[in-house]
């Protein structure tokens, strides 16, 4: 039976994310919401050093002091609640991290690991999508090639979360000449690297505190210890990587499904119609019973994944199961809100508006809703 209680360390953990969220997080990101999109706010790369977020998630060997994953399961909960775009900011950091701690060398941790604990909020790109391939991991249009003790990049990645921020980044690309998972390969790519460019920030509807830009590589001449496990290992180090990054996706879209979800008990609470609060009609206290529901089963899908990646049990479908209700959960709890909120969540700026905008990126990132429908039914 595995037990899904948190205990006090947990809880502790929970309180104090939490009060951060309600009180850093979620002000900043209406501010950061409505501003001309540039690269990572500054107060938002202030909370990731205070807080020394990085560290939960690397070994002590390395100078972290990691987690488990039901307390970044908590963690990742509490970032989703008090902006959604900050809670992506750090999942792209884990992400990298991630690439180095399943397939990573002691050297490669060495060298890199430092480069994101203090002084300073740090951050790291995961660089896997491109403009064409979507949901396509099997084959990358970015290549590589050998010359000597070295390999020569180029391509493009797009969107990137972080681009033009990060201390490093994490690329996946196909050998030339290949066009299958078997010519995948992972290297590390040091900020500043000759053939290292950026297009500008993109200008998009939600996640707007996440910033994303295409990422190019011209010629970058990379060394053969930067590249992640042996040749044509890239595939399965990312489908690793993210069985992992589901669980904590998920666990951001609850977040966010919370705060619609109190927020629109809030308004449903104040507003008074024909001498009475909203809340007081079925059809709002309905709606507002199911999602309440629906959240705690999304959190103990969520819950159940961390566990089994802490059991060391297999928890492909358990993740894909949390990713997917989680993210249906994150529009359906929005897009009620704003039906609750009427024409005062319908404008700009309004949290729920923006809560909304934010939701639909959980449908597509890490895997659409239907891709993690396909994960489930292969299993059945």
């Amino acid at each position: 039976m595995i037990s899904l209680e948190p205990t006090e360390k947990q809880l502790t953990l929970q309180e104090h994310f939490r009060r951060l969220a309600v009180k850093r997080l979620q002000p900043q990101s209406i501010r950061i919401d409505v501003a001309k999109p540039a690269g990572v706010d500054p107060d938002y790369l202030a909370v990731i050093a205070e807080e020394n977020l990085n560290a939960f998630l690397i070994p002590e060997a390395y100078g972290g002091k990691p987690l488990d994953w039901m307390s970044l399961a908590i963690l990742f909960e509490e970032l989703g609640a008090g902006c959604a775009g900050f809670a992506a900011v750090y999942a792209q950091t884990f992400h990298s991290i991630a690439a180095l701690l399943i397939g990573g060398s002691e050297e490669q941790k060495k060298r890199f690991f430092p480069h994101l604990l203090p002084p300073g909020g740090r951050v790291a790109s995961f660089c896997v999508t491109e403009e064409k391939s979507g949901s396509n991991t099997s084959s990358f249009s970015t290549s590589f090639s050998r010359k000597e003790k070295f390999f020569i990049l180029n391509g493009d990645k797009e969107p990137i979360i972080n681009a033009g921020k990060s201390r490093f980044y994490v690329v996946w690309a196909n050998e030339e000449g290949t066009k299958n998972r078997a010519g995948i390969s992972t290297f590390l790519i040091p900020a500043k690297t000759t053939g290292l460019g950026f297009g500008p920030y993109h200008d998009k509807p939600g996640f707007r505190p996440a910033p994303t830009a295409a990422v190019h590589f011209k010629n970058v001449r990379i060394p053969e210890g930067n590249m992640i496990g042996p040749a044509g290992s890239g595939y399965l180090l990312l489908m690793q990587i993210l069985d992992w990054g589901r669980a904590l996706g998920a666990a951001i879209a609850v977040g966010l499904a919370r705060t619609a979800i109190e927020e629109a008990i809030r308004f449903a609470k104040q507003r008074v119609i024909l001498k009475r609060p909203i809340i007081r009609n079925q059809s709002i206290a309905f709606m507002l019973a199911d999602l309440v529901t629906e959240l705690e089963a999304a959190r103990a899908l969520v819950w159940r994944a961390c566990r089994l990646i802490d059991l060391g049990r297999d928890h492909t479908v358990a993740s894909s199961m949390a990713k997917l209700y989680a993210s249906e959960l994150a529009v359906r709890a929005t897009t009620e809100g704003l039906l609750i909120l009427g024409q005062s969540g319908y404008k700009r700026p309004s949290l729920m508006d923006k809560l909304h905008r934010d939701a639909q990126a959980f449908r597509i990132a890490e895997g659409t809703s239907h891709v993690q429908k396909l994960i489930i039914s292969g299993q059945l």
